[in-house]
């Protein structure tokens, strides 16, 4: 299908942590105080910066997002649709990735935002993450603004099949590819 051989991923670690400064005592406790003040469980929006320290890098962070260090740009939706090539090479990456992808474990942000939630603290979280950290460390009300990358959905008929299953078939499909599963 693809005719091309896997690379050896490069191992992910906290290298992908933007430049940031350490929270202050002081913000802390501000936070710890506005979230004991709240009645109602507050709605939170998060990004790629959550999942950094889990090892997955951003694309926008200067010096360790993607854009910054590779120089390419991910592929946008309507070239996806428009171009057969770009979707081979879409599920060509996405294919010898996806195991060191579907490894990341959520990090203590996911779960101290599912403890949130359990606790009443938290009524929603709205992602635009793809990898399902949140789900992963409890959260079960959580909004997916760009969808997930753990579903794959039929273009034509909106038929739908886990990623994991969708892996196995690729795996059959392309047999002569040595990957680094």
């Amino acid at each position: 299908m693809f005719r091309q051989s896997c690379r050896p991923l490069h191992t992910f670690v906290t290298e992908f942590v933007p430049k940031h400064h350490k929270s202050t005592a002081d913000e802390i406790q501000a936070l710890r105080e506005f979230m004991a003040s709240t009645a109602e469980g507050v709605v939170v929006l998060t990004g790629a910066g959550i999942s950094t320290e889990s090892g997955i890098p951003d694309y926008r962070s200067e010096g360790v997002g993607l854009y910054d260090r590779r120089g390419h740009k991910p592929i946008q939706h309507q070239d996806f649709v428009a171009s057969d090539g770009i979707r081979r090479r879409y599920w060509a990456r996405n294919y010898c990735g996806w195991t060191r992808f579907s490894s990341f474990e959520p990090n203590v942000g996911h779960k101290c935002l599912a403890d949130w939630e359990r606790r009443k603290k938290v009524q929603t979280i709205v992602t635009q993450n793809v990898d399902r950290l949140h789900q992963r460390a409890g959260a079960e009300h959580v909004i997916e603004l760009h969808g997930s990358a753990y579903t794959v959905k039929c273009l034509s008929c909106r038929y739908r099949v886990s990623r994991y299953l969708f892996q196995q078939t690729l795996n059959q499909l392309n047999e002569d590819i040595i990957t680094s599963d």
